[in-house]
């Protein structure tokens, strides 16, 4: 009891390639380069290099760049009382 391809397995796929209108080989290979692209996309958008990183890291550039700011202005105020400190001596 062996299995034969061209007895057993065969007529489901010539089946499958009625129903489909297109060839087993193109059928699977479709399947599989869509497949592949469908976990591209996920990992461009949960993965490492994701957009939600993007969206975290642009965020985190604008809150720095208002410490920036803040501290630029506490170092000036601290400069002219040092100067006036030094020039009071």
């Amino acid at each position: 009891m062996a299995i034969s391809f061209t007895r057993d397995i065969e007529p489901y796929i010539r089946k499958l390639e009625e129903i489909l209108g297109l060839s087993f080989k193109v059928f699977l290979a479709t399947t599989i380069v869509v497949a592949l692209l469908g976990i591209y996309i996920a990992n461009l958008l949960f993965g490492d290099h994701s957009l939600q990183v993007l969206q975290k890291l642009q965020k985190k550039e604008v809150i720095l760049k208002s410490q920036i700011e803040t501290l630029k202005e506490q170092n000036a105020k601290l400069h002219k009382k040092y100067l006036e400190w030094t020039d009071a001596k």
